[in-house]
């Protein structure tokens, strides 16, 4: 049996103070979760509910239709997100709709909720082997905690899995039991899928031979979560002693002064701790080969999903890939509100110019590097901004997209550049 007690109090042991959001598809194991929550105390304050449409089924929109009726009855707050997502040839449906809703979830949830979702002790057993197939090493064998952190890095959200330790037939037993009207998607029967193939065809076949595996597989991912966190401890330690953290960056002497399984330890824990996701086995071997052991005079770069590595005078840069921006453009910031450039993906605040805020604000721009400026610095006078960037050890795809904010004609300050 479930109790909606002991859940309540795990949760409450995770998250003190914290709401929480279920994400809601209306299948069985997220109605279930959606179910036992409601009959907590003050369910409507402490819980709502998201429907994520990924329109991606001809029936996409009754569900969302069945799972607000279904909220409304146990009096659950509920919202729907409906995505517009695009499949490129070679990608996985189920990775670009996995990577579009756990992106929206994020945007949805409030610096005070909780995500919270429905996964079980049978999917720890397909996520242990479906990374186990891919040659997985500790952190992909370690599977799913029961809590973790999501999203970008300084906007991180909380998610947890609060039906971790229940298996999917205690769940289908309380569905019955209760009478729960649950969606059934189609696709999961769907075999040309992994984890499908997995749950259909291999499971029910371990299962016969070994009736425990589902037991003894979260044991051995609960082992490797606590080897992973004994690695990133050492990780994050060996860190401060190769990380630039004024720049962020990597300084690849000191890297190279550790055995090569502790460079790997330590370029995989900084990737995570700036929200990137790991690079295949085979881009880590051209990132060694390419980046690392590239001659000093040169300025390579490796890409992969969503990430952009660069050396510049011996360390190692990481970042979004960069999108088009024009450096000739002027901006006039009258300082009423933030100024958001979005082909940077920056926001400069008001108090960037604190302390010199002018009488009158339509003298403030915002331009880009054009060659020649230069800018007064206390005690030192006026330097040119070419000698500054060289001197700072600014790298050059950062040059043109570093904002110049001016005071009438005069260069007051450069957005990025911390002077020494």
């Amino acid at each position: 049996m479930i109790s909606v007690s002991e859940i309540y109090r795990q949760l409450r042991m995770l998250a003190p103070e914290k709401t929480f959001v279920i994400a809601y598809s209306g299948g069985l194991d997220s109605h279930v979760l959606l179910h036992l929550l409601s009959q907590i105390p003050n369910a409507q304050s402490q819980v709502r509910a998201i429907h994520i449409d990924h329109g991606l089924q001809l029936a996409s929109q009754s569900w969302a239709s069945h799972c607000e009726t279904v909220c409304r009855a146990l009096g659950i707050p509920f919202a729907q997100i409906s995505l517009k997502l695009s499949v490129q040839k070679g990608q996985s449906v189920e990775e670009v709709a996995r990577i579009a809703r756990y992106e929206a979830l994020h945007q949805s949830l409030g610096k005070n909720e909780s995500l919270l979702t429905a996964h079980h002790q049978n999917d720890q057993t397909e996520t242990f082997l479906l990374n186990l197939f891919r040659g997985a090493g500790v952190d992909g064998l370690a599977s799913m905690p029961i809590s973790r952190l999501f999203g970008p890095a300084g906007s991180e959200r909380q998610l947890l899995r609060p039906l971790l330790s229940c298996r999917r037939s205690t769940l289908g037993s309380y569905a019955k039991q209760h009478q729960l009207n649950v969606i059934e998607d189609p696709s999961n029967l769907d075999e040309s899928f992994d984890r499908n193939y997995l749950r259909q065809r291999i499971l029910p076949e371990l299962a016969n031979r070994w009736p425990s595996i589902d037991k003894s597989i979260s044991r051995s991912a609960a082992i490797q979560a606590e080897a992973k966190e004994i690695l990133n401890e050492i990780a994050e330690v060996t860190l401060k002693h190769v990380c630039d953290f004024n720049k962020n960056a990597l300084s690849i002497d000191q890297l190279q002064k550790l055995s090569k399984a502790k460079q790997k330890l330590v370029l995989r824990y900084w990737i995570a701790e700036n929200g990137f996701s790991y690079p295949s086995e085979n881009k880590l071997q051209h990132l060694f080969s390419d980046v690392i052991e590239a001659n000093h005079d040169t300025q390579p770069l490796l890409e992969w999903q969503g990430v952009q590595l660069r050396r510049f005078q011996n360390y190692l840069y990481i970042s979004q890939p960069l999108i088009n921006h024009d450096p000739s453009i002027v901006i006039k910031w009258d300082l009423s509100a933030p100024l958001v450039i979005d082909s940077l993906n920056l926001t400069i605040q008001p108090d960037e110019l604190s302390g010199v805020i002018p009488e009158d604000t339509s003298c403030v721009t915002v331009k880009f590097r054009q060659g020649g400026e230069k800018i007064r610095i206390p005690n030192r006078g006026n330097l040119s901004v070419k000698n500054l960037f060289q001197e700072e050890g600014v790298p050059p795809w950062m040059r043109d997209r570093m904002p110049f904010i001016y005071i009438k004609d005069e260069l007051y300050k450069i957005i990025g550049l911390a002077l020494k």
